[in-house]
This record gives structure tokens, sequence and C-alpha cells, in this order.
């Protein structure tokens, strides 16, 4: 292999044919046929199937498409795929729309990477979840009305977002729109969500969006082609759609746990935060015996830190909220479903399948975080600790707790970094190098960088590839031009990717491997400021994030304040703040009176024109125009921002 340098895909190596044989060994599956009890799980009480779909966005390009995932049809595993992953991408292949509880609850499954819940209520239909896009809400509804022959769209009676992540709540436009919005009592559609919703939407779509789209690539494979050589799947899902983002805000946010009667349909809301987002809650239906469990659990394990960055998650909480859950609906409830993947059924021949489910989701979160503080207490650091850790195969051989999505390596860092840090406790690492200081002097301790890419030829012969990975990604750190160090990481990236059962650790393989061979220009994509997240952020949250795009440099000796007051149309009173720009810091404080000097008085209109750079409104106090002004020519233009690369400087 290392003597075929080339920027063109590999087949699979002899060593990653050997390793994806031992995984179907293991795990005995059959590599002729490629199915599993989850692939049969998931085909049950289809009314309508949709394995040809493809949704295309206004301007006819395709935003979606099933039929490009085909492939998966195939029933031979290829040897470029982990043989579990493939059987997992085939299982989500499954399209269409799905009966949950006999003409009371639907699932439209594979026309998003999340799903589109219907549950019908006494006059209408409460939605649960909306996907990710406009364009694939809107076919989701559109095809569950075909199938069931009736008119839901005019008789939505209510919303329930289930958490704070993108794929549950763009797609809401493609269902109702804004003006019908407001309190079921006059006659309008409202919208739940668990408390702290918006903020943590926004945190991590706007305050650290920019950065979170571009690592999004990798866990997803936005930007591969999918195939036996390319994305199988995203493990919550096919993949991502590439159409409109959208967003309402919620009308009715749930606080804490209560019942509530809506539409005269009974739902118990179960707040999770700090489980799979840091928003969240779990629903349950008791006339229907249905427990909704929002991204709880999803057909796989799940992350305690998602390789697009996010803030961790709490393990052991995720471990306590499933034991309530089962506590409080495990007996009662018939059907377990949720806004990813497929549900599972209590039968009269397995009457334990939705206590073990949650069970085994629970405990395996919670053995992660466990070990992960047993090894971390006897010395052992992030690193060992991910190479150490086994969860019992009693666990793992559950198909639905597999590592599709999270993986145990991964989730047990997190842990480790939740209660200790990113900082392994080796003061060598206090301060340490950066990638391109270090890969410098690797390069000059080997000898050169031949000699280093040498080595690298003879790893990745011997199937060595994370050595081979990792020793030729320090010379193109240390030189980025070296086309031989691209091609043999590149090379080795894929190896690692074709092995890899977690979909997202395949998806990061493949395009770091696409991306050293195609050397594409890669500058950061800036907030797109007509998204509707945007727009409905409050003024404090729009004023938190000008703090974050000052360019502190330019306002490092700056040192002003004053009065801001803020009309917001949907609030009865004005937000009222100062405003102190210290030494590069913006620092927001609430104020409650109007007795500051030099007040300003502005829209919510305004301050977006602020932080857009647009031209202000030059009727507003003079002095206060000077100030705004000078604030506004301290915002960071993204588009002078170095090249966003990851695997090179």
């Amino acid at each position: 292999m290392a003597d075929q340098l080339n920027d063109f895909k590999k087949e699979a190596s002899s060593y990653t044919q050997k390793a994806n044989r031992r995984v179907a060994e293991k795990l005995k599956i059959n590599l002729q046929t490629g199915t599993n009890q989850e692939y049969e799980v998931a085909k049950k009480h289809c009314i309508l199937a949709a394995d040809e779909l493809e949704i295309k966005d206004q301007t006819g390009r395709i935003i979606w498409s099933v039929k490009a995932f085909n492939f998966l049809k195939k029933a031979e595993i290829p040897d470029s795929v982990n043989p579990s992953l493939w059987i997992h991408g085939k299982t989500d292949q499954y399209a269409g729309i799905f009966e949950v509880v006999a003409t009371k609850i639907y699932q439209v499954r594979g026309f998003d990477i999340s799903n589109l819940t219907l549950i019908r209520s006494k006059t209408g239909w409460i939605v649960l979840d909306v996907l990710s896009n406009v364009e694939t809400a809107n076919a989701a509804l559109e095809f569950a009305e075909k199938a069931l022959n009736e008119n839901i769209r005019d008789h939505i009676k209510a919303i329930i977002i289930s958490h704070s992540h993108a794929d549950h709540f763009g797609g809401i436009r493609g269902i109702i729109r804004e003006e019908q919005v407001g309190q079921l009592q006059n006659g309008q559609i409202p919208i739940y969500a668990p408390v702290g919703f918006q903020i943590e939407a926004v945190k991590e779509n706007v305050f650290a969006g920019t950065a979170m789209k571009r690592r999004a690539a990798f866990q997803f494979g936005n930007h591969q082609n999918c195939g036996e050589k390319g994305t199988i799947d995203s493990g919550l899902g096919l993949a991502i759609p590439s159409g409109t983002v959208s967003f309402i805000a919620p009308t009715n946010y749930i606080t804490e746990d209560q019942t509530l009667v809506i539409d005269g349909l009974t739902i118990e809301f179960q707040l999770t935060p700090g489980t799979e987002a840091p928003a969240e809650m779990n629903n349950y239906f008791p006339e229907y015996r249905a427990l909704w469990v929002a991204e709880n659990c999803s057909g796989t394990l799940h992350n305690l830190y998602p390789i697009r960055g996010a803030k961790v998650r709490d393990a052991t909480g995720w471990a306590h909220y499933l034991l309530e859950t089962i506590k409080r609906f495990g007996k009662e409830a018939e059907v377990v479903f949720q806004g990813h993947q497929w549900p599972h059924f209590k039968t009269v021949e397995h009457p334990n399948t939705i206590h073990d489910y949650l069970l085994n989701n629970a405990a395996v979160y919670q053995y992660i975080h466990d070990q992960t503080l047993l090894y971390a207490n006897q010395g052992d650091t992030p690193k060992e600790i991910a190479r150490k850790i086994h969860v019992p195969d009693e666990l793992l051989n559950n198909w639905y707790v597999r590592p599709y999505y999270g993986s145990v390596e991964i989730n047990a860092r997190a842990v480790y970094n939740k209660y200790l840090g990113y900082y392994n406790g080796n003061p060598i690492n206090l301060f340490p190098l950066t990638e391109v200081e270090a890969a410098k002097k690797f390069v000059a301790y080997v000898g050169s960088e031949q000699l280093v890419l040498e080595k690298v030829k003879v790893d990745l012969e011997n199937g060595n590839y994370q050595w081979a990975a990792f020793a030729s990604n320090q010379v193109i750190f240390a030189d980025p031009q070296n086309k031989a160090a691209r091609q043999l990481c590149a090379d080795a990236l894929e190896q690692l990717g074709y092995q890899s059962e977690p979909s997202i650790w395949r998806n990061a393989y493949l395009q770091g491997a696409k991306e050293l061979r195609e050397q594409a220009e890669l500058k950061p994509k800036s907030i797109d400021y007509s998204n509707d997240l945007l727009k409905q952020m409050t003024p404090k949250m729009l004023l938190q994030y000008l703090g974050i795009v000052i360019d502190s440099s330019k306002a490092a000796e700056a040192n002003f304040k004053f009065g801001l007051k803020v009309i917001d149309k949907s609030k009865e009173e004005p937000a009222t703040f100062l405003i102190h720009l210290y030494y590069g810091t913006l620092l927001i404080t609430n104020s409650e009176t109007d007795t500051l000097p030099k007040y300003a008085k502005l829209s919510k209109e305004d301050l977006f024109r602020l932080l857009t750079q647009q031209p202000l409104r030059d009727d507003l106090d003079t002095n206060c125009l000077v100030l705004l002004q000078k604030l506004q020519s301290y915002i960071v233009d993204l588009s002078t921002f170095k090249q966003f690369h990851i695997l090179e400087p």
C-alpha cells in the first residue's frame, strides 16, 4: 500500500479484512446476509414504505435521499465496512411511516436523521419533535397525511419539543406557521419545551456555532459521498439533511415534573436535564401505555461527549433518570419509542422488553462512569482509561447499546473530563507546545521528514494504522505541503475508518482522508444572520453573542460604559442593561433604573443591526450613537479569519 502513493481511495487491506471478520465472528454476524435482531424489530408495523425517497428544496437541489443509500440493500457485507455498522446502516435505511400504537401513534422514519412522531388527541394531533429541516418536515407530514388519508396539518393541537438539539426543532416551519403559535384556549398551537431549551440551543448553534459546524463535518460525514467506501450512517439515522433550519420560540416551558391534559389527552412530563442534552424531557401517555424517551435511548450507545463539540454530559445523571423512568412508567408501558430509530414493544413472549431496554441503557452509562473513576483514582490517565475500560459483553451484546454513535472509549474520557478536566495531572502538559511546535520538534528528533515517512511506510504495511496516521500527521503539521505525508496519512485514516464500528469514527477518519487528499480551501462559515434562532434570541442573548465576536486585540485599551434599554415587541417591559467594554471584555449587567448617564434606547431590531454591522439609526442620542458605533467597530469580520483546518496548520 505504501508504495502506491496517490490520492485515490484504497481497497480494504488484508489487516482491515481480518479485523472486520473478527468482529463478525465475535458478534455472530453472517457476512453473506447481514441482519440482526434489531433489523427485524425495525421493519415491524410499516404502513407505507419510502425506500426510493428523495426530498428537494425550492431550487430543485436534493437535500435528502434514502435512494442514495440503496447500496445497503446488498446482502453481502463488503470488506471496507465494519459488519456491525453495516447492519445498523441497513436498518436505518428502512424508511416510511410506522404504527407505534394502533390508530393512535405514528412515526415517520427515514425522512431525516430524526423521527416525526404524531399522536392522536381528542380532536386532533400532537406532534413530538419536528425534524431538522423545513423541507424534510413538510415532506414527512405530507407523507403521513397520504398514508393515513387524513388532514393532519390543519388539526395540530400542540407541539412538544423534547430537547435543545437542532435535529428536533429545526423543521418546525415545515409543520406550522408562526402566526398559528399561541395558547390552545385561544385557538392557537402551543409549543412545549423543557426549561432552558432556548438558551441551550443558542449556546450550541450560535455561541459556538461556527466551530461546531466545522467539526460536525467530521462527525456526520456531511461532505462525503455515501457508499461502501464512504458514509454508511450517522449512528442515529442515515445522515444530516442539507435543507433549511428554522426556529420558533416555545410558548410553554416545563419547569418541573407534571401532568398536563392537552386536547383531552393526559401527558406526563419527566424532566431529564444534563442527560443527552442540557435541557431534555421524557413523556408518558398513560391512555396509550406509550413511553417517549426523547433521545435518552436511541437504539445505540450515545455520546457523553460528541466529537462535534458540546457540553460534557452527566453519565450518572443519565443512568439515574432512566432508572426513575423505569420506576415511574416501566411496569405500565407497552411500547417505548424515541426521537431516532425504532420502538421496542412489550409482548406476551417478551414481557420484560421495555424494562430491559431502559435498564441496559442505564447500566452502560453507569458502568462507564464508575469504572472511569475507579481507574482515575488508581492513577490512570484519560488515554490509558480509554484503552483499558471494557464494558461487559452481557451489556454490549444488546444491539441497541452497540457503539454506533457514541463509543466507550470517548465516553470514558468524557467522564474523566467532567470530574477532573482535560489536564491529566502531568506538569509537562500544563502549558503544552502547539501542534506545529510539537510536530517540528518531533521531526527534528527523528532526523528528517523523509526518515519519519520511511517508518510510516513500514507501519502502514504492517497494519499499524494508528501509528502511521499519527507520525505522518506530525510531518504534515511541520510541512503542510509534503505530498507524501498527506497521502500516507490519508491511507492510514481510511483503513481506520473501514474498521470502525462507531459511525462517527468512520465519518471522521474518512473526512480526514478526504481533506488531506483534496486540500480544499476551508474557511469558517460565519453565523447566518438570517436564521430564525438568531432572530428570536432575547436581547441579553444577543448582547452575550456580541461579547463573543468582539475583537479583543483591537479593544484591548477600550474602557467605557453606557446604559442600554432594549424594546422587544414580544415583551411588555423593555430589557435594561449596563454595558461596559472593559479592556477587551464586554461586561453586561442588568439594570433597573434610568439614572445611568449616556442611556441608549434601542429596539431589538436596532440591536440586531449593531451586531450585524449595519448602519445604526442617526436619530439616536449623539453621545450614545458615538459609543455604539465605536463598539460596533470592534466586531470581528469572520471573512478575514484564517483557514479552519483540522488535520494541518
